[in-house]
Parts: structure tokens; sequence; C-alpha cells
């Protein structure tokens, strides 16, 4: 009795360890990497905290990175295919919308203005440009995120705009796709051509969330609960993935796991 008990809680101990392992590793981030070209995958929800079944008000956070093992130029980024655990929820019921159109026709400051009512996030892209005569350099601009529709389905426009000595402005557009299964929201981010026109995407980072009323009924962009057993204080669950396909056919993915923790039992 005395030594199985023992092997029992050696067991459970090691469990625990390899668990808590596992969460220091995907905490850092996913890397994939196919051939010279490496990309990373990393995110998370804001509470951690969140009730068993009813989803409550979250942001969402997803940032990814593109490098070469060798240094060298990686292809051409087209699109970024991110997709979100069903747990998560994106609505937006009364929520303004924003135009394409005018996001492709005014400044940061102008579209803020202009389009308060539909902004949903905010963020970051980094590239690394090349100018004649100036060598190689990085290029930040910040990323306004707009509710938006495309082809008459919901979508978030998300306009980049870097400064000098490269001032660019252009708009991603990310549809949004209602899918089934562990994974019940997919966002296809298409990047126009300029964005890659002198250089490379290198990093990215984007954050959704916000909350709002409409009618006297207070809703959130995205929402979220906690999918742990009953019994659990907790759980693992796969997050989030992500896929970056380039040019020439190429693509590589990456899947997060996250934890999350039960609030109020």
């Amino acid at each position: 009795m005395g030594n199985s008990l023992a092997k029992l809680v050696c067991a459970s101990a090691l469990a625990i360890v390899l668990l808590l392992t596992a969460l220091a590793v995907s905490a850092a981030g996913e890397i994939a990497q196919v051939g010279n070209l490496q990309v990373s995958f990393n995110g998370g929800i804001a509470p951690i905290k969140l009730p068993r079944s009813e989803a409550v008000p979250v942001t969402v956070q997803t940032a990814g990175k593109i490098k070469t093992t060798d240094r060298s130029t990686p292809p051409k980024l087209e699109r970024i295919l991110l997709s979100i655990n069903s747990k998560g929820v994106i609505q937006t019921k009364g929520l303004p919308t924003c135009s394409l159109a005018k996001l492709e026709s005014i400044s940061a400051a102008g579209a803020k203005k202009a389009c308060a009512g539909a902004l949903i996030g905010h963020g970051n892209v980094t590239s690394r440009v090349s100018l004649p005569g100036q060598g190689a350099f990085a290029s930040n601009g910040g990323l306004l995120a707009f509710n938006g529709k495309i082809h008459g389905g919901p979508a978030i426009l998300a306009q980049v705009a870097s400064g000098a000595p490269l001032p660019l402005t252009y708009v991603i557009v990310f549809e949004v796709k209602k899918t089934k299964g562990t994974f019940g929201t997919e966002l296809i981010g298409t990047l126009p051509p300029i964005a890659s026109e002198y250089g490379y995407i290198s990093a990215f980072n984007l954050t959704l969330g916000r909350t709002y009323t409409y009618k006297g009924e207070k809703l959130s962009y995205a929402s979220a609960s906690c999918p742990a057993p009953k019994g659990f204080p907790g759980a693992t669950f796969p997050f989030a993935k992500a896929a970056y396909e380039f040019a020439g056919g190429l693509a590589v993915r990456s899947t997060l796991v996250r934890e999350c923790k039960v609030r109020g039992g």
C-alpha cells in the first residue's frame, strides 16, 4: 500500500512538472520552420480567469515573427490566417462599420477620428526595408483595427501607417469566417502588394477587444469562457492556430496552447 501510494505521488508530481514545462514553453510562443524559413506565433487572452460556461468580455492578442536562418530575404508574405478557439466569440451586433475605401484614403489620425465608433483594436507591423543608398533598416507602422464588411460579410480592416523615412499607409483586410470544430472563428488576412514592395514584413502584433452599449445592452466585440471540465480549477486548450502563406505556395503553420482558470467555481 505504501509503495503504491509513493508511486502515485511520484507519478502525479512528474505529471505536474511536465505540465508546467509545457506551459512555460507555450508561454514563450510556438516556432515552426520549413527549410530556412522560420516563423513564430504568440498570443493569449486577458483576463485568464473566466467563468466555466458563461462568455464574458476579453481582449485577444496575437503576434508573429518571420525570419530566415541564413539571413536571406524571406519570400513575399501574401496571407495570414488566424483561427480562434470556439470558446472565444466575436460578435458585431450594433457596432458601427468603417469602409475600406475610407481607410485607404485618409491618415491614421483621420481614420481614428472618422471611424472612432468602429475601432476594435490596435497593433504594430514591423518591416525590414531596403532603399537605394540607405541600406536595410526596420520600419515600424502603427496598426488600427476597425469593424468593417467585405463582400457583404464581416471583416476586420487593419490600417497600417508607417513614418519617415518610408511613410506608407495600407490596409490589411481580414475576412471573419465562422467555422465548426475546435476553432470557431477564422480571420483570413490578405496583404496588399504595397506591404512588401520595399522589403518584407518581419513581425506583427494585433490586439482585439472592445466593449460598447447598443440599445441599452452592454456588449463586447470579443468574449470567452474557460473550457475546464467540471471540478477542475482550470484548463489548457488550443487557444489559436496560425498559417502564414507566402509567394510560391509555401505555407508555415503553428498552433498555440494556452491556459485559463475558472472564475467563481
